[in-house]
């Protein structure tokens, strides 16, 4: 167990709603006695802001980059620090080198898979009782910055809970050598292959309903992202049928993430490596026109054998063609008609001239007589 936990009530802790970002706040917040905010991811909501103000709190702590809880140090007026590393493993670390900082002694650490969303909530809430850190790792390396975490907090033990794709013959070699006891967790694997797809196909139900057309570069890229997940899908389908619940597992991981990627851009974030996906579709857009591009997402649809996408972006296609050629129909009748008023005001213009002639005449024969 954990002691000498000093409460705070001048420090809320602010970040993004990214699972792991925000498993960390919550065992961060329940062991010094702090509340958590929670943002949209990519952004800093108003509600956040004004939750901040009327919190009362004289510090805030961001856990997360200016990617993910972007604008706070320009938005937030008192003192704001930081917890931001290269990615969700480094920023667990960083997180978790606070309890030294403040004199909280621990006894362990819980470990988890950094993108097992059942994993991550499963070491929270023991983290949450322990009022000790929770880290991650990958599924067969612990990153360094991980590794430092157990040398600085000097714990004997450390829990991990099992992801049905971790190596774990190579996640305990490397964890030994810092600890003298690894505890495993486990979990029914099966079950866990089966929560992760059923994840899976909410997040991209999400998604298509998010994009309905391909209309510009955000729609573009959304879509090729969507077609990934529903590829990554019907193989993690595959494996669960074969019983390969680890790879099963693994995919409906890459597959929501794909999807949950796919929901960002269309809701408008451009921040970090979506901007960078974005500009892509943009350029490609510019070079070879929206429907080539089309085309193209439907032959990656294709490739990936992914044929509910495909007959979609070909539906999209044929109505565009469609249109054209009654908009192309359109102009050939709307030419006709103006010739044939042309005709007729030509015709009326020579009838009315024919009988200025005459009036002409008229006039002059009587001036003559």
């Amino acid at each position: 167990l954990c002691a000498s936990v000093h409460a705070s009530t001048t420090i809320v802790i602010l970040t993004s709603d990214n699972e792991a970002d925000l498993a960390v706040a919550n065992v961060l917040a329940e062991t010094i006695g702090a509340k958590v905010i929670v943002t949209p991811w990519g952004t800093l909501s108003d509600d956040a802001i004004a939750e901040i103000e009327a919190s009362g709190a004289t510090e805030v702590y961001v856990i997360g980059g200016e990617v993910a809880v972007p604008d706070v140090e320009e938005k937030i007026k008192i003192t704001v620090k930081r917890f931001a590393g290269k990615d969700r493993y480094e920023t667990s670390a960083l997180v978790a080198k606070e309890w030294k900082k403040r004199n909280i002694k621990c006894a362990e650490i819980t470990v988890a898979e950094g993108h097992d969303f059942a994993g991550i909530k499963d070491a929270m809430e023991r983290a949450k009782v322990k009022k000790c850190p929770v880290v991650f790792i990958k599924t067969d390396e612990v990153p360094e910055e991980v590794e430092e975490v157990f040398d600085e907090l000097n714990v004997n033990k450390t829990v991990v809970i099992e992801a049905p794709n971790m190596n774990k013959t190579k996640i305990h070699l490397k964890l030994k050598v810092r600890v003298k006891e690894v505890e495993d967790i486990k979990a029914d694997w099966q079950e866990r292959a089966r929560e992760a797809i059923d994840k899976a196909k909410e997040v991209i139900a999400e998604a298509e309903e998010a994009v309905e057309n391909i209309t510009d570069a955000k729609s573009a890229a959304a879509t090729r992202l969507i077609v990934v997940a529903k590829y990554h899908l019907e193989k993690a389908e595959a494996a669960f049928e074969e019983g390969k619940y680890g790879k099963a597992f693994g995919l409906a991981i890459a597959a929501k993430e794909n999807a949950e990627s796919a929901i960002k851009i269309a809701s408008g974030i451009t921040v970090g490596n979506f901007g960078k996906e974005i500009y892509k579709w943009e350029e490609r857009i510019k070079t070879k026109g929206i429907e080539e591009v089309k085309e193209e997402i439907c032959e990656d649809a294709e490739k990936f054998g992914v044929e509910e996408m495909k007959l979609r972006i070909q539906k999209q296609i044929q109505i565009k063609k469609k249109v054209g050629k009654q908009e192309g129909f359109q102009q050939v009748e709307n030419k006709t008609e103006e010739k044939k008023k042309n005709q007729q005001v030509k015709a009326k213009s020579n009838q009315e001239l024919e009988q200025e002639v005459q009036v002409e005449v008229g006039v002059e024969t009587n001036l003559n007589t």
